[in-house]
């Protein structure tokens, strides 16, 4: 039992913010109020206490806030990505963050997130002007967005602490610790379990954005895969030594559950049985067509893949959400950064047309397949792959033929669609952005000599920008991707690799793995690989790397690679490599022929990972007013 030494608050003044609406039709669309200053005046009428709600849901991440200074820096932390300004997210990646400097924590924001909540939860029944059906659906709402936060500090921090329906004093000094991590995760599994059958079942063009059944159980479901993976479920934990200053007890599992692999199995089948959710598909002449597919599971706002999401105009400004495109467009555009980049072990992760990955390995030796190096790779000569040449080659979205690198000629769907590449023709837009040939290397349209903007390694993601997107337009000329939290690619991958770990010839298997790749336009995982169906080893390593495709750039990486305890080998000790941006490409005839095309380190050197980059230090602020609470391991 926690001993908590909180300071109660009888009067909490809260500053209403106005958001731009989640959608033209959302229950969310919400006019600006007089700020209400009582808790009498914020819960007297339905309108105050909608905006409250409204106030609640900006709590839900803004993840396309890359790594700028409130942003996130999941994908450029990871092995992924990077990015070529300076950003706290290069202390991250060099090692040089310590508790008096913790680049884009969030312990504090997702705290004051839980009290608003807590607040809500405990006042909204005095408003009389809604029905005791609104009220209690209203509580469920906050109750999924404060489980989002919750997940999302434990997947940052490890053990944290839970408040229940507490409130906490933020602005003073308290004595409370940190609970247990199966605590923390059977509390957040248990309120999702229960507001699963309150929530709406599905959404409809009255209630856009707000979470669903589906949504609660989805979420339960991400936070058991993550609590049965190898960093929290071994025999052999680092965190033996890591106790509760309260209880004494360890604040992380040491001994190895089967059973938690056994539960995230369970969770992620209940979501894939519901029959609310189907993977998104799009057809072409009658015929499947991954191309369109693919395109449309981040187009089309509130398919039928997307358990919950957000769009990047809500909670925001579109200026920010424009600051993203920018982030990503190459510089070739008016105003666009491109400084985005990335890692040459992001493009060779892959596969070719006929399904083979071409690269196995690299020659580091490393037990996971993208190993340290990056720059001595190992080609399957079955992938009939080359990083040698050019050719003239049709690119299949695109429908252009350019003079294009052997390297990125024949690859599968999820790699035109998630890479932009140099001598690619940019075809978005109607007006001067069409047509335009991107050149990465020096002296072209989409470097920058003398600044930050351009893509250290030669590459820009291409997921989450649109053909109908035209920078060249200025404000007017950006379509906004809806942001997936959760949809259900993620939570097959999810099924699968529970699956693997304790029950790996399920036929489950290979017919959900399947079905992922038929929709990405490759053949049957055991069609390609023979006999993977009989060695978990190899079903274990190839799940990893499919899950590394499809789901780039959707801030999976960053923690898969730490909950699968392997950031030590793909962040530590090594660069991130790309082309050699600084020389000419050669374009437009000789691609392939100049030194650019070389994998090269990028200019920042090796990155540095330690076993207590794993989890988040706390901010030394919280331990000096907090005199009980536990420091991260290692920190």
């Amino acid at each position: 039992m926690k001993n908590y030494k909180i300071n109660r608050i009888v009067l909490f003044v809260i500053t209403f913010t106005v958001f731009v609406p989640l959608s033209c039709d959302s229950f969310l669309d919400q006019q600006p109020l007089d700020q209400p200053t009582t808790t009498e005046d914020i819960f007297k009428s339905r309108v105050n206490t909608e905006k409250y709600l409204f106030h609640c849901y900006s709590y839900i991440p803004d993840y396309w806030l890359l790594s700028a200074a409130n942003g996130y820096p999941w994908s450029a932390a990871s092995d992924e990505s990077d990015v070529s300004w300076s950003h706290d997210v290069n202390k991250m990646n060099n090692g040089s963050w310590n508790p008096n400097e913790v680049p884009y924590g969030k312990w504090q924001n997702s705290y004051q997130g839980i009290r608003d909540i807590n607040y809500f939860l405990q006042n909204a029944d005095m408003c009389g002007e809604l029905s005791n059906e609104e009220i209690t659906q209203y509580k469920a709402e906050v109750r999924f967005i404060r489980a989002l936060l919750y997940v999302n500090l434990i997947r940052t921090y490890g053990p944290v602490v839970v408040m229940h329906d507490e409130l906490l004093a933020l602005d003073g000094e308290y004595t409370i610790g940190r609970n247990t991590f199966d605590e923390c995760v059977d509390y957040v599994c248990d309120e999702l379990t229960k507001i699963a059958d309150i929530l709406y079942p599905e959404q409809n063009n009255t209630n856009l954005g707000r979470p669903t059944g589906g949504a609660a159980l989805a979420l339960k479901a991400v936070l058991l895969n993550f609590a049965a993976s190898p960093l929290f479920n071994t025999d052999a934990s680092i965190y033996a030594g890591w106790k509760s200053n309260v209880s004494g007890e360890n604040l992380m599992p040491v001994a190895y559950s089967e059973q938690k692999w056994r539960d995230a199995a369970a969770a992620a089948k209940t979501v894939i049985d519901l029959p609310r959710y189907e993977l998104y598909r799009e057809y072409t002449d009658g015929n499947m067509d991954p191309y369109k597919s693919l395109y449309g599971i981040h187009y089309q706002k509130w398919n039928s893949e997307l358990i919950f999401g957000r769009h990047m105009t809500f909670g925001t400004t579109e200026a920010e959400a424009r600051n993203f495109v920018y982030r990503l467009t190459p510089k070739a555009f008016t105003s666009c950064w491109g400084g985005v980049s990335v890692s040459q072990k992001q493009v060779d992760a892959f596969a070719m047309n006929n399904g083979i990955y071409p690269i196995t390995g690299y020659a580091d030796g490393s037990p996971e397949w993208n190993g340290k190096d990056g720059k001595n790779p190992l080609v399957d000569p079955a992938a009939n792959y080359s990083e040698t040449g050019a050719s003239n080659f049709l690119h299949p979205w695109d429908k252009e033929t350019m003079l294009t690198f052997n390297m990125y000629v024949n690859r599968e769907p999820r790699f035109y669609m998630s890479i932009v590449y140099d001598n690619l023709k940019w075809v978005y837009g109607n007006n001067l952005a069409k047509n335009t040939v991107i050149d990465f290397g020096n002296g072209g349209n989409s470097y920058e000599a003398s600044g930050s903007n351009h893509p250290l390694t030669g590459y820009t993601p291409r997921k989450f920008t649109f053909r109908e997107t035209d920078p060249s337009l200025g404000n007017s000329g950006f379509v906004f991707p809806l942001w997936p939290l959760i949809r259900l690619g993620e939570i097959y991958l999810d099924y699968i690799e529970a699956l693997i770990e304790y029950d790996w010839q399920n036929p489950d298997v290979l017919t959900y793995w399947n079905e992922l790749r038929t929709r990405a336009g490759v053949p049957d995982i055991e069609n390609v690989y023979p006999g993977i169906e009989n060695d978990r080893d190899k079903l274990r390593l190839m799940l990893r790397r499919e899950r590394q495709v499809e789901l780039f750039f959707e801030n999976s990486r960053y923690f898969d690679i730490r909950r699968w305890k392997i950031a030590e080998i793909t962040n530590h000790a090594c660069p991130i490599y790309g082309m050699n941006i600084v020389v000419d490409d050669g374009a437009p005839n000789n691609i392939g022929a100049t030194d650019y095309w070389k994998r090269t380190p990028i200019y920042r050197g090796n990155r540095t990972f330690l076993p207590k980059h794993y989890l988040y230090p706390l901010h030394q602020n919280e331990l000096d007013r907090n005199k009980i609470i536990e420091q991260s391991y290692g920190w």
